[in-house]
Order: structure tokens, then sequence, then C-alpha cells
């Protein structure tokens, strides 16, 4: 009978040593996931699949790829010249025939059409379905990298700071193709800010325009293969256009719940003081801001007050609290009133006067990851494209695929 309570204090401590264990794993954790991955093995450039997000909106496309092979639904037929596809009730129509998928591979080496003004590498895919359809260009990896580095930066940039570009946008390209595949989508990334901005070769008509200049080619050409990992990992090598002198954290900037560092941000100082964006101002009428307010669907929609409630270390707001004339306020995330009323960065104060609103701040952009401002200024003063990358992406190291 002397046993019973011992007995009973050891099943209560299992008891509570389970419950313990169950709030901890119920707490919540962050999903490096997100940001993080194993690195793919490659023996040569990998094949990239970009959706031309233009394009795909339009109903008719005239592509001249010289002289090319089209195959639709598997028939192949071969062009010399211009030709006209067109989408109509969920199928492509060509001088040839109709069907649900169509490709065009140039014949010429280097491969290359023109569409929608613009110049392309690669070969050109269109998948129909019943809502419209996916205009793709398939490219390898460099050619693909050589077609965003002049669209994300100016291509007559110092080459080092074109150099941190190639490996960034490389590397980042290397994360989302490999997330993408696991959706099935026909495409891996689009030609937009959403991913990062690739506009193939350049204009068409205006070769002297063309992004694919000397220093963006020796930028690709002088980083082939090489990506950014972490802790032997890939991950997501975000950039934007201007920090205002210190990058933010991925949760900040993007809601990213994730913790590497890489991505925790870094004070940078002046480099980017060049950027039109390092300091700004913007001025909006009381009634214009009230208006985007109401159609973002964010209240107060009548604000008298906008004052940062949850601040990062960089200085970028994380919350927001809105103040309307009755005394009600809420709490608004900074990057939804960023978007709403079109404000270059986070990291700004808001003061009202009279039928007027002031926004001072520093930035453009989300400001996680790479400052582009900064590489070009960091370039300038003499730093190689290592240097500039291990200080935008602390704990980083550099690795080549192929």
């Amino acid at each position: 009978m002397k046993k019973r309570p011992v007995l009973l204090a050891a099943l209560t401590a299992m008891m509570l040593a389970v419950l313990i264990g169950a709030c901890a794993s119920g707490a919540r954790q962050p999903d490096d996931s997100a940001v993080l991955m194993p690195i793919p093995v490659y023996g040569a450039a990998p094949i990239v699949r970009v959706k031309l997000a233009a394009p795909s909106k339009k109903d008719n496309l005239q592509v001249d790829a010289g002289r090319a092979t089209l195959r639709l639904d598997g028939v192949e037929t071969t062009l010399d010249g211009a030709t006209e596809l067109r989408l109509s009730e969920g199928l492509i129509t060509t001088g040839s025939g109709t069907g649900r998928f169509a490709e065009i591979t140039p014949l010429a080496n280097p491969g290359h059409f023109s569409l929608d003004g613009r110049t392309y590498r690669g070969v050109l895919r269109l998948h129909a379905a019943t809502d419209g359809w996916e205009v793709v260009n398939v490219v390898d990896l460099e050619q693909y990298v050589a077609g965003v580095i002049g669209w994300e930066m100016i291509a007559s940039w110092p080459v080092e700071a074109l150099k941190a570009q190639a490996i960034a946008s490389r590397t980042y390209a290397v994360f989302t193709m490999e997330e993408s595949r696991a959706l099935g989508r026909n495409w891996d990334l689009d030609d937009t800010t959403r991913y990062q901005v690739y506009g193939g070769v350049g204009p068409t008509a205006s070769p002297k325009l063309w992004r694919e200049t000397a220093n963006v080619l020796a930028a690709r050409s002088q980083t082939t293969g090489m990506v950014l990992t972490y802790r032997g990992k890939g991950f997501k090598t975000f950039f934007h256009s201007t920090s205002g002198g210190h990058t933010t954290d991925v949760r900040t900037a993007l809601g990213v719940d994730a913790v590497i560092e890489p991505l925790q941000g870094v004070e940078l100082g002046n480099f980017d003081q060049d950027s039109p964006k390092h300091q700004w101002k913007v001025t909006l009428s009381a009634a214009e801001v009230n208006a985007r307010m109401l159609e973002a669907r964010l209240q107060p929609g009548q604000p008298i007050r906008i004052v940062a409630e949850q601040v990062a270390s960089s200085g970028h707001a994380v919350t927001v609290r809105v103040h309307g004339p009755t005394g009600a306020s809420a709490v608004v995330k900074a990057t939804e009133l960023r978007h709403a009323l079109g404000l270059p960065s986070t990291n700004f104060t808001a003061r009202r006067s009279g039928d007027e609103w002031l926004f001072e701040g520093k930035g453009y952009g989300h400001g996680a990851g790479m400052c582009q401002w900064s590489a070009r200024g960091m370039a300038r003063q003499g730093w190689d494209s290592t240097r500039i990358l291990k200080t935008m992406y602390p704990g980083s190291e550099l690795k080549t695929l192929y």
C-alpha cells in the first residue's frame, strides 16, 4: 500500500512531461524550407521554362523565328519567316491546322525568335486550355540569366555588380525551378517582378537597346554555373532596388516565416546614395488616400493619423496603426498599406497637413536580400562580386553547379 503514492507521483510526472512535450511541439516554428532546400545536381545548364505574361493574355500572336520547325500536337512542319498563332475556343490555330500544344524551334544556331516586339533565345511553347493559353519561352539557365541581368540592373553598370546579380538571379532561378516542378505546371517562373524580370535579348527593332551588352555577357560568362549556398543548401536569394542603408529580414519584407542568416538583414551604409529612392517623399491628397484604402479594404478608410506600430531593426515597419476620425483605430500590415498607396518601401513616416498626406522614407522595394544600388556603389569602390554577395547575404558561400 505504501507504493501507491510513489506510483501516482510517477504517473503524474509522466503525464506532465507528455503535456509539456505536446505544448512544445505545438509551438509555431519558422519553416526554413520556404527559403532553404537541397541543391540539385546538374551535369550542364538545366532548362528553364519562362511564362511570358503579356503574350499569355493575348489571343493573337505574330512570331518570327526565321527558318524553324513548328510542332502542332506532334505534327511537324517547317516555317520560313513570320507566322500567326491564334487562340479560339481552347485551341491554337496556325496555317498548319489546330491543336492544344504548339512548339516553335528556330533552326539557326544560336536559335532566336521575335515575339511581341522582343527577341528571345531558345524555343517557344504554347499550351492551350479552355480559359486561355500559356506562352512559354524554353531556354537553358545561362541564356535565361543573360536575359535577366540587364533588365534587373542597368546593363552599363560595373561588371562586378552585374556578376553579383547574375549569381543571385541564377540561385533564385534554381530554387524556384525546383519549387515549381513539384506543382506540375507547364512553366517554372514568369517574366515579371513576381519572380524576377526577364526580357530576353531586347527590343527586336532596336538592337542598340538590347540588354545583352558586353558587360552583361561578361558577367554571365564569368559566373557560369555559380550559385550561393548556406550551410550546404541553396537558398532563395531575394533582391531589391534600394535598401536606404539597411536591408531587412524576409518576414518583415515578404511575410515569409523563416530564419536563416543570409536573409536576416544587414546594415549597408550609404553605398546606395546615388539611387533616386535612397530617400524619397510622396505627397497624396487626402481624397486619394481615402479612395485607395477603401479599394484595398483597409480600415479605417478615412484615416487622420498613420503611425508605425511594430518596426524591425532595419527601420522597416511591420505593422501600422491607422486612426480614423471617430477615434477608432486598426492595425494593418505595412506591406499592404505600402502597396495600396503606391509607396516605394515600408520604411516611412506619414504626416497629414490639411487635405494632403506627406510620406517620407528610404529605399525602394521589399528590402530583403541584395540591394542592387548598393552593389553598384560597392563595385564602383573596387569591391568584387564575391565580397559584395557575402556582405549582402552574410554566412553564404559560392558553389559551382556545372
